[in-house]
């Protein structure tokens, strides 16, 4: 009888949530959180282990990115030049699809005019 009790006691004790003196130690459970530390969030495998890097758990379950990549623009090497501009310059781009991969506005078509 001494056996099974200290058995139910043991698995007991293993289910049962860590202990508030517990926190900080970073255990091998997966329980992910999204943890923010320094403005910057990244998702931890428990609490213990966002608080044991000095993040504060900013929310359950995997951080999502609220911003998501740009999607890459591809251009064909066609020459059909317009001019663009940019941070108030002017320059010519081989088409327009070059101009907006750039972030340039496309101001004309043709070459810009020789200063």
């Amino acid at each position: 009888m001494g056996r099974w009790f200290v058995f139910a006691a043991l698995a007991a004790a293993s289910l049962a949530p860590a202990p508030a003196w517990a926190a900080g130690f970073c255990t091998a459970q997966w329980a992910p959180v999204c943890g923010l530390k320094d403005g910057v969030q990244k998702t931890y495998s428990n609490a213990g282990c966002a608080k044991a890097d000095g993040a504060e758990v900013v929310g359950q379950g995997q951080c999502t990115d609220p911003t998501p990549e740009p999607t890459p623009i591809f251009c064909t090497e066609n020459y059909d030049p317009v001019c663009g501009s940019k941070d108030g310059a002017a320059k010519t781009y081989s088409n327009a699809c070059f101009a907006k991969a750039d972030g340039a506005t496309v101001t004309a078509a043709g070459e810009c005019p020789k200063p």
